[in-house]
């Protein structure tokens, strides 16, 4: 990959978004974890078209998503957060892989939905409300904290963005705000995106917090006394 192609990476968070938005409209009233078999089953059989776009849309985000995580964390390694940015690779993979376990669970559903069985049906959709999740909002917490802590730490970008994408970051490991962080960390790829795009033109300067190194006293120098001139009598 060439240094344009490094640089315009960072954007692949701008398709993540536009994929996993489209995704959305594209569904249209599925059925919760509380829906019946047979409503399952009816939804299933009647919207198949619909639900094969998602799933496609899912899986292609999922990979933006990874294409995008990886860029940022390359641009703050070489800033000097080695440890942070290998977390934040590790996030945006635990992400990808919650969207195309849902993709992979609605396909699951939609396959040969007049064949499965009322319980079948609800075991299934109940999985798909409930399983991708716990790897989207984990991978989600991990990738996004790892990213505000590590800008916070090099200083590679605004103070005020790694304060807000560490507490996005918080957020998403709440449970109870993980989809409004879910939704606020698609517009902070919007934003941080370009800022990689543009810093990364520059000259990389590793900048870390100053140590405290206290630097030993060196040991003073003897200096031998001179034996004195006897007198010598005339």
């Amino acid at each position: 990959m060439n240094a344009r192609a490094r640089r315009l990476a960072p954007f692949a968070g701008y398709l993540m978004v536009a994929l996993v938005f489209a995704a959305i409209a594209t569904a249209s009233n599925t059925p919760d974890a509380k829906a019946s078999g047979a409503k399952v089953i009816a939804y299933y059989q009647h919207h198949r078209t619909n639900v094969h776009v998602q799933d496609f849309l899912l899986a292609y985000a999922a990979l933006a998503a990874v294409v995008y995580f990886s860029a940022v964390a390359t641009f703050l390694r070489s800033r000097g957060s080695q440890i942070l940015a290998t977390t934040m690779v590790g996030g945006g993979v635990l992400l990808a892989g919650g969207l195309c376990v849902g993709a992979g669970l609605n396909e699951a559903l939609t396959d040969q939905p007049s064949r499965m069985s009322t319980a079948t049906a609800q075991a299934l959709n109940l999985l798909s409300n409930d399983l991708f999740g716990v790897m989207l909002f984990g991978g989600l917490a991990l990738a996004t904290t790892s990213a505000g802590v590590a800008m916070l730490r090099t200083k590679a970008l605004p103070t005020a963005l790694g304060v807000i994408t560490t507490i996005v970051g918080v957020a998403a490991g709440t449970g109870i705000l993980s989809w409004f962080a879910f939704m606020a960390s698609g517009l902070l790829a919007l934003v941080v995106a370009p800022y990689v795009y543009s810093r990364s033109g520059q000259p990389g300067a590793i900048t870390l917090p100053d140590a405290n190194v206290q630097i030993p006293e060196q040991p003073k120098a003897r200096t031998e006394a001179k034996p004195k001139a006897k007198a010598t009598s005339g």
